[in-house]
């Protein structure tokens, strides 16, 4: 998992090429006037995904993981709480959305050792298939919130 700020370009030459375009293109997107989108870049290999919606409690999101994908989630507009973990091979399967939307969610784990992310804007989260998150979680009420979601194939990485 990487956490960054866009406005810290220090540490991008150490991300690989399609990590550092991702932040590219998140720093030059305007998503003010755009909702819930999804933009092919370079076809199923770096596709965009623009969310606005509305954080809920904790106990309400799922804790989620990708295999096809390493996603980069940029905070635009509002703030929420971004649940994560290392997927130690511990987590009971809730249901399998591998074939449809490249996902897998888990059951609750007491054990996981679970860190809350605060995400605000210009904040941003990389994770990989080893990584549990859980986003859209509220900071202290629900709230609107306008992200990108970049998802980059794992095999050109």
């Amino acid at each position: 998992m990487i956490f960054g700020h866009i406005q810290a370009r220090e540490t991008e030459a150490a991300y690989a090429a399609p990590i550092r375009e991702a932040i590219r293109y998140c720093r030059e997107t305007d998503v003010s006037g755009l909702g819930e989108s999804r933009f092919e870049l370079k076809g199923e290999d770096f596709i965009a995904l623009i969310c606005d919606r509305v954080t809920e409690a904790k106990e309400k999101k799922l804790p989620e993981v990708h295999r096809r994908y390493a996603e980069l989630q940029f905070m635009a507009e509002g703030s929420e709480l971004m649940g994560f973990y290392p997927d130690r091979g511990d987590n009971e399967l809730l249901k399998d959305c591998l074939e449809e939307k490249d996902t897998l969610y888990y059951k609750e784990n007491p054990d996981a050792e679970e860190k809350m992310l605060l995400m605000t804007p210009g904040t941003y989260a990389v994770f990989f298939p080893e990584d549990v998150h859980r986003p859209f979680c509220q900071v202290d009420a629900p709230a609107r919130v306008k992200k990108i979601v970049i998802k980059i194939a794992l095999d050109t990485l």
